[in-house]
């Protein structure tokens, strides 16, 4: 299996009503990404019926069981973007902590990252229009990335107290997020619906 680069939405369980999964699709498709099928158990649904079922499974804040089968789990999906040769999609409940959930999409790392800080721009500039168009969406907190061994994104709660977010190799926050944090190391970019995105200057792209 393959290292693999994930781009992660943040999002507070206090906000989830009834369209979370409706509205997410939208922006999926609005954003570009062109579904293909759903992944292992859910390989010949549409993605209609993985978004309605992974709808239920948030609502009754399911969480899969260390012992429990992974046919109950959220359904994952494939998409095609960017030329990239993998991006599947899945959702994680209470993650990264308590309260919150997250949809992640996950590409080969060796598509977007080189070595140390340095990243394939071109890969790194369809993302970053990628993820411009999806922090448009309703109720996203945050929206960051990392690679395989990093340890995880910050969550919201802590951003908003001055932590960094994950950035490997940028991230979204909000106008007032920004407001808080040390940002002297990273370049801001300001875009729409009061977003804006930073990335490290240690970060090189060839």
């Amino acid at each position: 299996m393959p290292a693999y680069f994930s781009m992660i939405m943040e999002f507070n369980r206090g906000e989830l009503d009834f369209d979370n999964m409706k509205e997410l699709s939208h922006y999926l498709k609005y954003a570009g990404l062109e579904f293909r099928d759903g992944a292992w158990n859910a390989a010949k649904e549409s993605l209609d019926e993985i978004m309605d079922w992974n709808q239920k499974k948030l609502e009754e804040d399911f969480v899969l069981g260390y012992d429990e089968d992974a046919s109950n789990d959220y359904k994952q999906m494939h998409f095609s973007y960017g030329g990239f040769s993998e991006v599947r999609g899945f959702i994680m409940n209470e993650e990264p902590i308590r309260g919150e959930f997250t949809f992640t999409l996950l590409i080969p790392q060796d598509e977007v990252h080189i070595s140390e800080h340095t990243y394939k721009k071109e890969a790194v500039e369809k993302l970053k229009a990628l993820a411009t168009i999806l922090w448009i969406l309703p109720k996203t907190r945050t929206l960051q990335t990392e690679l395989e061994l990093c340890e995880g994104i910050s969550p919201e709660i802590d951003i908003r107290g001055g932590a960094l977010p994950a950035a490997y190799p940028f991230a979204i926050v909000s106008e007032k997020q920004f407001g808080n944090m040390d940002t002297s190391k990273y370049t801001a970019e300001h875009i729409n619906a009061g977003g804006v995105i930073l990335m490290p200057n240690w970060v090189k792209l060839v």
